[in-house]
């Protein structure tokens, strides 16, 4: 039952409007100054006012003026009675704050008429405050739930990045560094760099198709089947019939394995692209495995920086894929450079693409550099080539030198 304050000083009139309005279904406060209305307005919370507009002690501008003032939670609907119908007391009652007007002599079919349609209007607030509120919890729950993601993607972003080898990690006869920025917290690009046995020594860059969790939880899972610590006597090792050695798979034999566990169907579309690569500390060679990926860049002394070309599909794509491995006789102090599209295909502000040409001249003027070096120049180059440190794709670059 909504509550209705009347102000009136003549006592008869108000009396007249109280016992119409209960009449009406409606609970009624009356009283006959400003003074005791905007108390009541305060203490009841009254949202609908029919105030005399001339009273002695305060006029009913006064009161439209003090209740705007207060700032109430909810609104306070306001009709004014009075004598006037001038153009000018009306717009200085709408200015003061009222709502409505009505003529004395009261009409009592006009006033119901009047207070129903200011209660439509207090109704429609009151469900958009409803409304409001509901917004605003499920605002706050969406907020709370998009903290917790951040959170465990950022968590999830320190895990992968605990994959990654060490900063200036060393094996057998090489030394490496890198650059690794995700285009979104995860990335589906991964790289790694370890021993296999006294004299072999492990290399790898991936790119999972697409971004994002699918992507970084695809390149998880090859992370770890790749590791040393998970794989021995499956993928970068065969076992021969004595069991108490192990032997060194060829590299295009670990990706053929790679691409036969991992073919997209319906439920699985993340292909992937790969450089694997096995280092022979003893016969001084370099053994490449390329799938699908962009072409390794190869840094000899005295001689220009060249791609490694040696063509192979994404892991995945086809069950019955070949692939094969090309050979490189090294030298001491050759670097080779593994790296993803995210590099090559990323877009200055005009949409032109840093380009194979421009990473090999890159290459070849950092030479002289070490390798640290080299890596901060390049990060530097990408973040001025880019405008920003917003890329498209995830970012990364593996970088062996031989010892």
């Amino acid at each position: 039952m909504m509550r209705i304050l009347i102000v009136e000083d003549n006592l008869l009139t108000r009396l007249m409007m109280e016992r119409s309005l209960k009449k009406w279904g409606y609970e009624v406060v009356a009283v006959d100054n400003i003074d005791a209305a905007i108390r009541i307005i305060l203490e009841d919370k009254i949202q609908f006012v029919i105030t005399d507009w001339i009273m002695p002690g305060g006029n009913g501008i006064e009161l439209c003026q003090q209740v705007r003032a207060l700032n109430l939670p909810c609104y306070t609907y306001i009709i004014l009675v009075t004598y006037l119908d001038d153009a000018q007391s009306i717009v200085q009652g709408m200015d003061a704050g009222a709502d409505d007007f009505i003529r004395k002599p009261i009409q009592l079919d006009e006033l119901l008429a009047r207070i129903r349609a200011g209660q439509r209007v207090l109704d429609l607030e009151r469900k958009l405050q409803e409304n409001n509120l509901r917004l605003t919890e499920t605002s706050d729950k969406l907020l709370a739930a998009h903290e917790l993601i951040n959170r465990d993607l950022k968590m999830a972003a320190t895990m992968q990045r605990s994959l990654l080898p060490s900063a200036a990690a060393q094996g057998q006869g090489a030394t490496i560094d890198w650059l690794f920025h995700p285009s979104t917290y995860l990335s589906g690009d991964i790289f790694n760099f370890f021993p296999l046995d006294e004299h072999h020594v492990a290399f790898y860059i991936l790119d999972v198709a697409g971004h994002g969790i699918a992507a970084a939880m695809q390149s998880f899972t090859l992370s770890r089947i790749l590791s040393p610590d998970t794989n021995t006597g499956h993928l970068t090792y065969s076992v021969p019939e004595d069991p108490g050695t192990l032997l060194v798979r060829p590299a295009h034999s670990v990706v053929a394995n790679l691409n036969q566990q991992f073919q997209t169907n319906t439920a699985n579309i993340l292909y992937f692209t790969m450089v694997y690569g096995v280092i022979d500390t003893l016969a001084q060679t370099i053994e490449l495995c390329q799938a699908g990926h962009p072409h390794p860049l190869y840094l000899q002394a005295h001689k220009p920086a060249e791609f490694i070309i040696n063509g192979g599909l994404p892991v995945g794509i086809i069950g019955q894929a070949s692939y094969g491995s090309l050979l490189l006789n090294y030298h001491s102090g050759d670097r080779l450079f593994l790296y993803s599209d995210g590099i090559t295909e990323c877009e200055s502000p005009t949409g032109e693409m840093f380009g194979i040409e421009r990473l090999r001249l890159f290459v070849e003027q950092t030479r002289e550099l070490a390798m640290r070096d080299v890596i901060r120049e390049l990060d530097g180059q990408i973040r001025s080539w880019r405008g920003g440190d917003g890329f498209e794709d995830d970012i990364s670059m593996l970088i062996l030198e031989i010892n």
